[in-house]
Parts: C-alpha cells; sequence; structure tokens
C-alpha cells in the first residue's frame, strides 16, 4: 500500500518536470493531430490495399496452429497489455513519450511495407474485429484484411516488453506476446513472416536512436600531423 502511495506521488511532480521542457511539451501536444492526419491517410490507403491483387504465400508453420476466433482474447490481450504499461510507468514520462513515438514510427513503416508488398490474406482467414480501430484507421466501408506485412498488433505487444523498465511487467509481457503470436496466427490474420517481420521491424526501429546517439557521440580523433621538416640538401 505505501509502495503504491509513494509511486502515486510521483506521478505530479514527474510530469510537472517533464512538462516545463517546451520540447518535450509541445510534442506531446503534437500527438493529437498527427494521429488524425495519419487516421485520415490510412482510411483512404486502406481502400486501395483492399481492392488491389496480391500475392498469395505458402506457408507451411501456419497449417501447425488451429483454427479459431480469438478476436476479443486478441483485443483483451492489446489494450490490457497498453493499459498495464502505462498504468505502471505513469512516473516516468519519458517512458510514456517513448511508447507513443515508437507506435506512430511503427505505425508509418508499417504502412509504407503494406504499399510496397502486395499480399494475399492466408487461406482460411478468420476476419479481426476490433471496435477502436474500425472507427479510426480502418476502412469504414470493409474490414481490412490484406495489412499483412508485417503484424501490427505483434509489433504494439512486443514494444510493450521492450520499453517496460518493472520486471514484473516485462514477465507479463513476455506472456502477452507469446499468446498474441498463437492467436495472430491461429486465426490466419497474418503469415507467419508477418510474424518475424513484426519483431524485426520493432526491434531496429526501438534501438536506432540509441545506436544513432552511441554514434553520434563518438569522438572523432583528429588525423596527426607530421612535424618533420624536409631538411634542404
Amino acid at each position: 500500500m505505501k509502495r503504491a502511495q509513494a509511486y502515486i506521488c510521483e506521478i505530479f511532480p514527474a510530469w510537472k518536470s517533464a512538462m516545463s521542457d517546451y520540447k518535450f511539451a509541445l510534442k506531446l501536444l503534437l500527438v493529437p493531430g498527427l494521429f488524425f492526419v495519419y487516421s485520415a491517410l490510412t482510411q483512404n490507403l486502406g481502400e486501395y490495399v483492399e481492392a488491389r491483387k496480391g500475392i498469395l504465400l505458402h506457408d507451411v508453420l501456419l497449417e501447425w496452429f488451429p483454427s479459431f476466433d480469438f478476436s476479443v482474447w486478441v483485443f483483451l490481450c492489446l489494450y490490457g497489455s497498453l493499459s498495464l504499461v502505462v498504468l505502471t510507468h505513469l512516473n516516468d514520462p519519458k517512458t510514456i513519450w517513448r511508447i507513443i513515438e515508437m507506435h506512430f514510427l511503427i505505425a508509418v513503416v508499417r504502412q509504407v511495407c503494406i504499399l510496397l508488398i502486395a499480399l494475399e490474406p492466408p487461406t482460411g482467414l478468420i476476419v479481426l474485429r476490433d471496435v477502436f480501430l474500425e472507427n479510426t484507421v480502418y476502412p469504414r466501408q470493409s474490414p481490412l484484411t490484406k495489412d499483412l506485412f508485417f503484424s501490427g498488433h505483434v509489433a504494439s505487444v512486443y514494444l510493450y516488453y521492450l520499453v517496460a523498465k518493472v520486471r514484473w511487467v516485462k514477465k507479463n509481457m513476455v506472456i502477452s506476446v507469446i499468446a498474441m503470436v498463437f492467436m495472430i496466427l491461429s486465426m490466419r490474420v497474418h503469415y507467419t513472416y508477418d510474424v518475424y517481420g513484426a519483431f524485426l521491424f520493432t526491434f531496429l526501429l526501438y534501438k536506432a536512436p540509441v545506436w544513432w546517439r552511441n554514434y553520434r557521440n563518438v569522438p572523432k580523433v583528429a588525423p596527426s600531423v607530421s612535424t618533420d621538416r624536409i631538411q634542404p640538401n
């Protein structure tokens, strides 16, 4: 109980300090606008993606998974994991911003991949219903089935695992990732290749800023200049 009270008492001072940085505050205030623009674009792009002809891939590993509609459980796993990570890290504004920032980067890269790689959904697809996504980024007229490479649901839950700093939360995210992979593949919403891609792209996007900062901070060694002079004959 005391630990919970101490945690709650940390939240307001942490955000007050974070919002005193005008750059952080400005980025946070821009989020609703960016989300609105992204939603408008993806709805139009989604209609184009659904209408075009794609390639049907043969996925042997997909045949190992049972066929079952996990739509409700996928919804609970995704938004339950997000809620858990956010609620346990409210005293760390930088982590909250990292989640927002990474979600946006992953979404943009994923849309680029979807536009570049035209695929047909796996055989035996069970349409995944998501009330939130269907009313924001999915096309309004039909369910989205060809947003295949890569899996946004798996990428999201894996992101929560990467950003989680609380040990017990991180352990729970491992379970969420495993459950999400199993449910998504059981519904034939994605190929196994989409799951591999979700892990790869999320990891690279998450680590890229760290690698860039390390690269920028590497001290540059100036070329040595010889002080020897050529002596005249």
